[in-house]
């Protein structure tokens, strides 16, 4: 088999013993989050020391009015019986960055609430009802920014309404749930991505999907962005009521991705190195590509697998031994395409023969898809060096 040109990418420095147990049984590698109940063990025991909040039985909304009409002591957590009382936000204890967030809540007529995620980016909560022209300071929506210093008809901007509205009734309870990806910093403390709102439903209708702030929103608790936060609820513009309140953390999507992807190129490695023809096939795109720089020129992968199979075959037979190592420069991507720069390490041994060591330049595109990863693209761009590759820390 020569490695120029039919290696399709191998395995990383990650243990393949490891990897191929969990790739081969289809676990799960976006870790086992732990779903946190902050009203089960008392109405404020994981809230920062706040004056107002309380927990009360029953709350039931006035007619017509902004106004609770408040019973008891129990766990449904309550900031107001009306709007002119102002309690301050409600805190989180612990910190939060990728995270879930799950509410049961209710608003009387007209009042106004919003979930700050982290303490600086708020979805609106809002009584919406019926209202047939809706922007982002509706339930749903995604609050504005605001900037005093730009002209005043400029300050705020921004800003990102729901798709829907899904408002109920006021005094009825509503659900809503958020999953939000923190902000993204490199080594230097530059942030490179956005806050982003990958979706959030309202009585299950979805309202906001990849939605990216760019900023803190206006009246946040805290400005400028960062990479955690508590989760805070606004309580001083109106009553609200919330029964269940449940926070999920969330593994980094770029781990769970490059965790997948080495369980991937454990795969491959394992079926070359094993001479597992039909093994290998399943790791590559029906209709993926093989670009050679060498030869300058692009393939369909399924000829190359044609003319590659009888190699495997006397692999499988112990006539050749090959082996590969594999080393990333650069894993761009998202939760179904990830872009994978590095180069490898192909090692081949012919019966009766010394061994021989290629290093080669690799840029490789992938997708996910319902059986997993699969390779659409393989650029082995040039030979490389050892130098080269001891560079290249695994």
């Amino acid at each position: 088999m020569d490695a120029y040109e039919s290696v399709i990418m191998t395995c990383s420095s990650y243990s393949v013993s490891l990897l191929i147990p969990i790739l081969s049984l289809g676990v799960s590698l976006s870790g086992f989050a732990q779903t946190q109940d902050l009203l089960e063990k008392g109405t404020l025991d994981a809230f920062r020391e706040v004056e107002l909040w309380r927990g009360v039985e029953k709350a039931e909304a006035v007619e017509g009015k902004c106004e609770f009409v408040l019973g008891g002591e129990g766990k449904v957590l309550v900031n107001a019986s009306s709007r002119g009382e102002k309690a301050p936000y409600l805190m989180t204890k612990e910190e939060f960055g990728d995270v879930k967030i799950e509410l049961e809540f209710m608003v009387p007529k007209n009042s106004n609430a919003g979930v700050y995620v982290m303490g600086r980016y708020e979805v609106q909560i809002l009584d919406s009802f019926g209202r047939e022209r809706f922007g982002s300071g509706d339930l749903g929506g995604i609050y504005q920014r605001w900037d005093p210093t730009l002209p005043k008809d400029e300050q705020g901007f921004g800003g990102i309404k729901p798709k829907v509205n899904a408002a109920k009734a006021p005094g009825e309870w509503q659900t809503m749930e958020i999953v939000f990806r923190a902000p993204r910093f490199d080594e230097s403390g530059k942030k490179y991505r956005d806050a982003t709102f990958e979706k959030v439903m309202v009585n299950g209708q979805l309202v906001q999907e990849n939605a990216s702030t760019g900023g803190h929103t206006r009246s946040a608790p805290f400005e400028g962005d960062a990479a955690t936060g508590p989760i805070a609820i606004q309580g001083d513009h109106g009553p609200i009521a919330i029964r269940s309140y449940k926070v999920t953390p969330l593994a980094d999507p770029d781990e769970v991705r490059i965790n997948e992807l080495d369980a991937y190129w454990a795969e491959v490695s394992r079926s070359v190195n094993e001479g597992d023809f039909e093994g290998y096939s399943a790791t590559c795109h029906p209709k993926g590509v093989i670009v050679s720089g060498n030869k300058k020129l692009s393939y369909p992968l399924s000829q190359a697998l044609a003319r590659w199979e009888k190699d495997f075959t006397e692999t499988k037979s112990g006539k050749v031994k090959s082996s590969v190592e594999f080393r990333f420069s650069l894993r761009y991507g998202d939760a179904t395409t990830a872009y994978e720069k590095g180069m490898f390490c192909y090692t081949q041994e012919l019966e009766g023969k010394e061994p021989t060591k290629e290093y080669i330049d690799l840029e490789a595109l992938l997708v996910k898809e319902a059986d997993g990863w699969k390779i659409m693209m393989e650029y082995q761009k040039g030979a490389l060096t050892q130098a080269e590759w001891d560079a290249l820390k695994p």
